[in-house]
C-alpha cells in the first residue's frame, strides 16, 4: 500500500488553502495528520478522496492516478469526514445496509460484514436504535463503521475521537492501533497526546505548507535539535569539557543537568565514556523525547526573529 502525494496546491481565489504539498505514506501503519485550524487537512482529505479538485499537483495510490482512476481509488479508501453526515431517521443497520450496496456488496455476505463492522467499533448495545437517537459518540461509530464496512486498505479518518468520552476515546484508540497493523491509516485529531499515543509517523502542515514529516522517534533530528538529561550522586559533577562548541550545558539542579545539542548524533556513549574516565557515577542518563505538543507548537508559533 503507497500512497504519494506530489505538489499538492489548492487555491481558493485569492486564499492559498495548500501550497505545493508533497509525502509518502507506506502501509500498513498509523499516520496523523496534523496543524492549527485552518491548515488545510479536511482539504487535503477531500483531494485524495476526489471530493475536491487540486489547483495543482498529484495523488497516486499504487499503481493509480486520481486524475484518471478516480473510481477505482475510492473504492479503496473508507473516508471518516470531519462532520460525519449521516440520515438521522434510518436505523443503525438499516444504514450500514444502504451503504454496502453503494460499495457494491449485496446479500448474506453485506449483513455479515455489517454485524463484523458492528462488533469491531463497539456498536452493538445500540445498533437497534435510529441514528436520530444516539448521541454524538456513537453516531461517531456509525460513521466509522461505514468507512470499514467495505474493508478498504486506505483509511481516511478527520477526527474520529470528536465527541466521544474518555472510554470510548480508548477503545477507538486502540481500534484505529489494531486497523494500522493491516491497512494504511491517516488520520487528524487535536488531541496531540492520542497521536503521540498511536501513530507510527506525524505529518505537520502550517499554513497550507508541510513543515515536518517523521517518524515520532526521530522528531528531535528532523527539528535539527536533542536533549539529554544526566544526573550524577550528590557532590559529584562531569567535567563537561569533553563537548563541543555546539552542546549547551543547562544545570537543573545541584546535581542535574540538560544538556541541549544541534549535532544529530547521540551524545549517550560520549557522556557515559567521559563518566567512566572521570570516575564520576551516572544515576541517570537518557535522551528526552520531546513531547508532541513541544513539537507542533515550535513548528507553528515560530518564535519571532529577536525574541
Amino acid at each position: 500500500m503507497r500512497l504519494a502525494v506530489e505538489g499538492l496546491t489548492k487555491q481558493y481565489g485569492p486564499q492559498l488553502a495548500l501550497k505545493e504539498v508533497t509525502f509518502t505514506l507506506e502501509g500498513p501503519g498509523v499516520y496523523g495528520y496534523l496543524g492549527p485550524n485552518g491548515a488545510g487537512k479536511s482539504t487535503t482529505f477531500k483531494i485524495i478522496t476526489g471530493y475536491l479538485r487540486p489547483t495543482r499537483g498529484t495523488v497516486r495510490f499504487n499503481q493509480w492516478s486520481l486524475s484518471t482512476r478516480l473510481r477505482t481509488i475510492q473504492r479503496h479508501i473508507g473516508y471518516l469526514p470531519e462532520h460525519n453526515p449521516l440520515y438521522l431517521d434510518l436505523y443503525v443497520r438499516e444504514y450500514l445496509l444502504f451503504r454496502g450496496q453503494l460499495y457494491g456488496l449485496r446479500g448474506r455476505p453485506l449483513r455479515l460484514r455489517i454485524e463484523e463492522v458492528i462488533e469491531q467499533v463497539g456498536l452493538s448495545p445500540e445498533a437497534h436504535k435510529l441514528i436520530g437517537a444516539l448521541s454524538r459518540g456513537y453516531r461517531q461509530r456509525v460513521g466509522l463503521a461505514s468507512a470499514l464496512l467495505h474493508d478498504p486498505p486506505l483509511l481516511i479518518l478527520d477526527e474520529p475521537t470528536s465527541g466521544l468520552d474518555p472510554n470510548q476515546v480508548i477503545e477507538i484508540r486502540e481500534l484505529i492501533r489494531q486497523l494500522g497493523k493491516t491497512h494504511l491509516v491517516i488520520f487528524s485529531s487535536h488531541i496531540l497526546a492520542e497521536v503521540q499515543a498511536i501513530a507510527d509517523q506525524v505529518l505537520i502542515l502550517h499554513q497550507g505548507q508541510l513543515v515536518l514529516h517523521a517518524p515520532l522517534a526521530e522528531i528531535e533530528k528532523h527539528l535539527g535539535q536533542q536533549e539529554f538529561w544526566v544526573e550524577t550522586p550528590p557532590g559529584q559533577t562531569l567535567n563537561w569539557d569533553f563537548l563541543s562548541g555546539q552542546a549547551e550545558v543547562i544545570p537543573e539542579g545541584p546535581t542535574l543537568w540538560r544538556i541541549r545539542t544541534q549535532a544529530p548524533d547521540d551524545l549517550r556513549p560520549l557522556i557515559y565514556q567521559a563518566s567512566v574516565t572521570q570516575g564520576v557515577p551516572l544515576l541517570r542518563l537518557e535522551k528526552r523525547r520531546l513531547p508532541l505538543e513541544e513539537v507542533f507548537q515550535r513548528l507553528t508559533h515560530p518564535t519571532p526573529t529577536g525574541a
